[in-house]
């Protein structure tokens, strides 16, 4: 249940409130101040109960169905031509041995549209977890777009209108993987590295993942 509010009604109470503040702001001193805040409070929980309700239901359909209909685009097809699977939502594969999943992902109630990029590696180097100062070394690196797993980087590339094409990303990929390289950050097949995630995480348990 938890985990429900926090997915479907907390954003939407996020969003409720933006309209809210700026009329209690400018009307913080008349004497309505009390009763417009009881109105605006109960306008705000069946906002949230309505559209939350709506987003629990149907929500994840919805967005499986818009990225089906993003994977048929040139940008996913020309990868599926170059040896990636078709997930129906994603598409996945080798590239430069790393093995990576590309996504087309957005925000459900505001307009920003992104490319989720994750490439996977080895969390161990000559048999040891990846030290600290590694992962330390690439945070200083300052990509925005990354996120650093002790398994594996996330990269988030915004996008307006339309969909990147497909040479940017695979310059966003050869720059992603020179870093990898250059810090001595193995690839490793996506089997071997879906049964290290447990061992992997608990070793990172306290300092798993690594942000710019």
């Amino acid at each position: 249940m938890k985990e429900i509010i926090l997915k479907y009604y907390l954003p939407v109470f996020g969003m409720t409130l933006i309209p809210i503040v700026p009329p209690l702001v400018i009307n913080y001193n008349t004497p309505e101040l009390g009763e417009m805040i009881l109105w605006l409070s109960i306008m705000s929980i069946v906002l949230t109960l309505v559209l939350g309700t709506f987003q629990y239901k149907f929500g994840d359909r919805i967005n499986t169905k818009r990225k089906k209909k993003q994977i048929k685009k040139d940008l996913f097809q020309r990868f599926i031509s170059n040896g990636f699977s078709n997930n129906e939502v994603s598409v996945s594969g080798y590239f430069k041995d790393y093995f990576l999943v590309i996504s087309p992902e957005k925000d459900e109630f505001q307009p920003n549209k992104w490319l989720e990029i994750e490439i996977i590696f080895n969390p161990k180097q000559q048999g040891q977890f990846i030290p600290v100062y590694v992962f330390q070394k690439l945070h200083k690196l300052k990509r925005k777009e990354y996120t650093w797993n002790s398994n594996s980087l996330v990269i988030k590339k915004v996008y307006g209108f339309k969909l990147p094409k497909y040479d940017k990303i695979i310059a966003i990929l050869d720059k992603a993987i020179t870093d990898l390289k250059n810090n001595n950050i193995e690839s490793i097949d996506y089997q071997n590295w879906n049964h290290s995630i447990g061992e992997s995480l608990n070793h990172y348990k306290q300092i798993s993942t690594f942000k710019n």
